[in-house]
C-alpha cells in the first residue's frame, strides 16, 4: 500500500499545483488590489449635470443672471486631467431623468431666486440662496458620494466667486459694505442634499443590487462545478464519494459534445430554480425592496445560465485547470470591475478595459436598472441584455466547436475498445467477488477502506 510519503516523492503531485495555484493568487491580487489602489487619482470623467433655474435679477436698468455666471465659472475651471465631466441641463425635471437613467452622479441645481439672493447679501436683510445638489445612490455608494462632494464644491466655490464680483461691483460703486455682509459674501449659499432619484427603504443604499449580482454570479459559477463533478460521477468518469463510500459507475459512451449539451440542459433548468430561490429569499426573509419581481427572475435565469454554461464550456475545453481559468474570468476580473463597489470612472484604464466585456459588469447594471430605475433600457438593462447575449453566444460556439473537434480527432474521454475491456474486466471481477453489479445501472461500489 503506498503511503502519503511515497506520493509526495513525485514533484510531479505537489509542484503543479502549488504553481497553478501561486499564478493564479498574483493574478487575482493584481486585479483585487489594483482597481482600488487609488479612486481619486484614478477618476476621470465622472458625470455631474449643472442646472441654473435663475430668473435674474434687475440692478439699476440692468438685468443681472448670477446664475449664468457661477455656472461658467464652474465650466471653466481647468481640470488636468479631467476628474468631472459637467454636463449643463435646461430644467430640473431633465436632471432627474438624467439620474433616473444612471445617467449622472450627482446634480447641482440653482434656484430661481439665485441672483436676487445673492444681490441682496450686500444689503440691510440678507439671506442666503438655497442650492440643491440631486444624488444618486442607485448608482452605488461611492459614486453619489463622488457626485455629492464633486457638486458641493462647485456651488460653493462658484458662488464664493459670485459673492467677491457683487463686493468689486459695491466697491466700484462707491458703496460702502458693512463687515457682517462682507462675511456673507465669502460664504454665500446653503447646500442642501436631495435624492435625484429617490429609492426604497431597504435598498441598502444602493448596494443591494451589487450583492444581488454577485449572488447570481456565484450561483452560474459554484453551480457549474457542481453539475459537472455530479454528471461526470453519474456517467463514470470520475468517482460519487459521500463520507466514506465511493462508488464509481461504469463509463459511458458518450460523445464530449453530447456530454457539454447534457450539462448544459441542466445547468439551465437549475437556473430557473435557483433564480426563483434568491428571488423568494430576498423577497419574504429579507423583505428587499425589490419591484419588477418576474423581470427580474427571467433576467436572473439568464445570468445564471450564462455563467453556468460559460464555466461548463470551459472545463470541457480546458479540463482540470478550466476551474482555474474560470475563475479568473467570471469571478477574478469580474468583481472589481462590476462598478458595483467602486464606479469604472474611478478605476485604471486596465480596469475599465475589462470591464468592457466583462459579465459581472452586465449583471450589475441589469439587476440595478431593474431594482432602482423602472427597469427602463437607457439605465443599463439593455446593455446587460446584449453582453450575456453575446458572451453566450461566443463561449458556447467555442465550447461545442472545440469539443466536436476533439470528438471528431478521436480524443475520447475514454476510447471505446478500453470501455468494452473495461466492462469485460469489471463483469470477471463481479462473478468472482460476488460485488453484485447491476446490469441495468452499469454501477459497481468499490469501498475504500473502513467504508461501511
Amino acid at each position: 500500500m503506498s503511503t502519503a510519503l511515497h506520493l509526495l516523492r513525485g514533484p510531479k503531485v505537489w509542484l503543479a499545483p502549488c504553481l497553478l495555484l501561486a499564478v493564479a493568487l498574483c493574478v487575482i491580487a493584481v486585479v483585487f488590489n489594483g482597481s482600488v489602489a487609488n479612486p481619486h487619482a484614478d477618476l476621470r470623467d465622472a458625470p455631474v449635470g449643472l442646472v441654473n433655474l435663475d430668473q435674474g435679477a434687475k440692478t439699476g436698468e440692468s438685468t443681472q443672471n448670477l446664475g449664468e455666471q457661477a455656472l461658467s465659472g464652474i465650466m471653466s475651471q481647468p481640470q488636468h486631467p479631467r476628474r468631472i465631466k459637467w454636463e449643463t441641463l435646461s430644467s430640473l425635471d431633465q436632471a432627474k431623468t438624467r439620474i433616473g437613467q444612471n445617467k449622472l452622479f450627482a446634480a447641482v441645481v440653482l434656484p430661481m431666486d439665485y441672483s436676487a439672493k445673492m444681490l441682496g447679501l450686500a444689503g440691510p436683510e440678507p439671506v442666503k440662496p438655497t442650492v440643491t445638489v440631486l444624488t444618486n445612490h442607485g448608482g452605488g455608494s461611492m459614486a453619489a458620494s463622488i457626485g455629492q462632494n464633486a457638486g458641493q464644491k462647485a456651488a460653493v466655490g462658484a458662488s464664493k466667486a459670485v459673492g467677491q464680483f457683487i463686493l468689486q461691483q459695491a466697491q466700484r460703486a462707491e458703496q460702502t459694505v458693512p463687515q457682517a455682509n462682507r462675511a456673507l459674501l465669502f460664504d454665500p449659499v446653503t447646500v442642501v442634499e436631495q435624492p435625484g432619484s429617490p429609492l426604497g427603504e431597504r435598498t441598502g443604499m444602493g448596494m443591494t443590487a451589487f450583492f444581488y449580482a454577485l449572488l447570481l454570479m456565484m450561483a452560474g459559477f459554484l453551480g457549474a462545478n457542481l453539475i459537472n463533478a455530479m454528471a461526470d460521477a453519474e456517467l463514470g468518469f470520475g468517482a460519487s464519494e459521500f463520507g466514506p463510500k465511493r462508488h464509481i459507475s461504469l463509463p459511458q459512451p458518450i460523445s464530449r459534445s453530447q456530454t457539454l449539451l447534457a450539462k448544459s440542459l441542466i445547468m439551465t433548468a437549475a437556473a430557473a430554480v435557483v433564480s426563483a430561490g434568491i428571488l423568494a429569499v430576498s423577497t419574504f426573509a429579507l423583505n428587499l425592496d425589490l419591484p419588477h419581481s418576474a423581470l427580474l427572475w427571467v433576467f436572473g435565469t439568464a445570468a445564471i445560465s450564462a455563467v453556468g454554461i460559460g464555466t461548463l464550456c470551459v472545463l470541457a475545453v480546458l479540463g482540470a485547470p478550466g476551474i482555474v481559468v474560470a475563475m479568473l474570468i467570471f469571478v477574478a476580473a469580474a468583481i472589481p470591475t462590476s462598478g458595483g463597489a467602486i464606479p469604472l470612472q474611478a478605476m485604471p484604464s486596465f480596469w475599465k478595459f475589462l470591464a468592457s466585456f466583462e459579465p459581472q459588469r452586465a449583471l450589475c447594471d441589469g439587476v440595478r436598472a431593474i431594482m432602482y430605475f423602472d427597469a427602463q433600457s437607457s439605465a443599463g438593462l439593455g446593455r446587460a441584455w446584449a453582453v450575456l447575449g453575446i458572451g453566450f453566444a461566443v463561449t458556447v460556439v467555442i465550447g461545442f466547436v472545440v469539443t466536436q473537434l476533439y470528438d471528431r480527432k478521436g480524443l475520447h474521454r475514454i476510447h471505446p475498445h478500453a470501455l468494452e475491456r473495461l466492462r469485460v474486466f469489471l463483469h470477471h471481477d463481479g462473478q468472482k467477488s460476488s460485488a453484485g453489479i447491476d446490469a441495468g445501472q452499469h454501477r459497481t461500489s468499490v469501498s475504500t477502506p473502513g467504508s461501511a
